[in-house]
């Protein structure tokens, strides 16, 4: 059993660290391209990329022996050809080589610096296992779509980048297109150094991929900055960048850059966000455009210092189906599993999973310029959240920001408030749309609404009381819902019930088949299974 916890009000200020390092609908996010590898006339080994499983093949027929008048047997077709090499030529590279040697297994080249050289698109090189010292700066010549250059780890190999020499120097520096980077460990070993760094205008679409990189002191672990566009971080463990006192994300995209994809990575123990995108604010990176377009999907962001995503000034962000928890409170953050402030626009976080954090969401709060703007929080679970340590322990927090439209959440279990709105200290909440969500078993309130608000609507919501705490709080006054309706003419169609889950206390959302929340919503342009949307993050029946 989950504890039910205690009412615990703190403050609402957010306080967030800087690195050194039109439409109503939030535009769609392009994610770059995957590589598309050209045949060759080289076998190699089998690499460890994405392999597709072979196709079934039907059980053999049992010998029948012959009619005399069974024509002959058709001829048995001819084999498929065997499917086309992945690389044109693979060199290989040990710790233990020579540059002079020539690059094949038996005989493999020293450096990456050499076989990087002699690379043209369309080849590889394969690493065997063992430590290198090499920093590594892949600057030579450009790939091509469908002929990635390709730097990885042999088959079964376990190569280790190692740093600890006090070089400054990135581990890995990609500043040429069209370069893939996988199954490499980047060991910064405390080196003051990104472990890994898209870098310029002639760096894009690049690919890292199933990479561990760890235990840097520079303001990233994964850094794409100065105009580098079109980059997939996929499959990688990030994690131990720290700064003390400062902050070292696990992955940073910033200003000028544009179309990232930071897709099923393992985020954790940074001393600053998860994921930050940031702009030019406080001084801490060049001015000019805002990044734009970002994608962070299917991630674990979890026990990061600061937040587990931090979006500040960009544009056109998609969060979407990320688990994200075990975040803090500290002196440079609220520990917000997800922020959204500064001036970002466009943005949308759905299919979250947010637990055992200080805040859940927090839209808007520290900004210079306009504030956040067309934000969609859609279909989030938001629950058991944390108070202890100063924490304020809510679900969602809307604070300065205009057109925010909150949709199909669920808000369960926490300390405090299931949603504040309208609490901000640097504007007005404007324009927020509250609809078919379920928030309940929240200790404090299921929400709050301060006075700070234009354009503030509720309706087709679901709310459900913990034991005798007041479901609302407006004008300093605690209000049932019928009281609430009536006061503000809100919430015409929620209603105020057990929301009926399969198993709250295991974190099953999903509603049962008896559960009043079925086919009870509003529609809202949001698809939905069965007679009428349901409220909540679940929509039942479909397919």
């Amino acid at each position: 059993m989950r504890i039910r916890w205690l009412l615990s009000v703190v403050s609402s200020v957010v306080l967030v660290g800087f690195v050194a390092c039109g439409s109503r609908e939030p535009a769609q996010v392009t994610e770059p391209s995957a590589p598309e590898l050209s045949s060759s006339t080289t076998t190699p080994p089998a690499p460890s990329v994405d392999v597709s499983a072979p196709s079934p093949t039907a059980p053999a027929t049992p010998d029948v022996p012959a009619s005399p008048s069974a024509p002959a047997p058709a001829p048995a077709p001819a084999p498929a050809p065997p499917p086309p090499p992945e690389f044109s030529r693979i060199l290989w590279v040990s710790p233990s080589g020579k540059d002079s040697a020539a690059g094949t297994e038996s005989a493999p080249l020293r450096t990456v610096e050499k076989a990087q050289s002699l690379l043209q698109p369309g080849e590889a090189i394969f690493l065997k296992s063992g430590t290198y010292t090499e920093r590594l700066r892949l600057d030579a010549r450009d790939g091509s779509s469908g002929r990635y250059l390709t730097l990885m780890a042999a088959p079964g190999a376990k190569p280790v980048f190692k740093g600890g020499s006090g070089n400054r120097a990135p581990m890995l520096e990609v500043r040429r297109a069209y370069w893939r980077v996988e199954g490499i460990t980047f060991d910064a070993a405390g080196d003051k150094a990104f472990a890994a760094y898209w870098h310029g205008e002639g760096a894009h679409h690049g690919i890292l991929r199933g990479c561990t990189l760890k235990n840097g002191t520079d303001g990233a672990g994964v850094f794409v900055a100065d105009k580098a566009r079109d980059v997939l971080i996929e499959g990688n463990a990030i994690s131990n960048f720290q700064r003390s006192g400062a902050d070292s994300h696990g992955v940073c995209v910033q200003t000028n850059s544009k179309n990232v994809t930071i897709r099923a990575n393992d985020i954790h123990h940074n001393s600053g966000d998860g994921v930050q995108c940031l702009s030019s604010e406080g001084g801490s990176t060049e001015e000019g455009t805002p990044f734009d377009n970002l994608l962070v999907e299917d991630n674990d962001l979890h026990e990061n210092r600061e937040n587990g995503a931090d979006i500040k000034t960009c544009t056109r962000v998609t969060l979407r189906g990320n688990r994200i928890w075990g975040h803090r409170r500290s002196s440079t953050s609220g520990g917000e599993g997800v922020v959204v402030h500064m001036s970002a626009r466009d943005v949308t976080l759905e299919g979250n999973e947010v637990r055992d954090n200080g805040r859940g969401i927090q839209i808007g709060g520290v900004r210079q310029g306009e504030p956040p703007t067309h934000i969609v929080l859609r279909r989030n679970r938001v629950f058991d959240g944390y108070d202890s340590d100063g924490s304020e322990g809510s679900g969602i927090r809307i604070d300065t920001a205009i057109d925010v439209k909150v949709l199909h959440n669920t808000v369960w279990n926490m300390p405090t408030y299931g949603l504040v709105v309208g609490k901000g200290e640097s504007g007005a909440s404007e324009d927020v749309e509250v609809r078919n969500n379920i928030l309940g078993a929240c200790a404090a309130l299921a929400v709050r609404v301060g006075t700070d608000w234009e354009g503030l609507s509720f309706d087709g919501n679901l709310y459900s009381p913990l034991g005798d705490a007041p479901t609302f709080r407006k004008d300093s006054r605690d209000q049932d819902l019928s009281a609430w309706q009536e006061s503000t003419g809100w919430d015409a169609h929620s209603v105020e019930k057990a929301p009926g889950f399969v198993d709250a206390e295991d974190g099953d959302f999903w509603l049962a088949s008896s559960s009043s929340a079925r086919d009870a919503g509003l529609s809202v342009g949001e698809d939905w299974c069965g007679r009428a949307p349901d409220m909540g993050a679940r929509e039942s029946d479909c397919p």
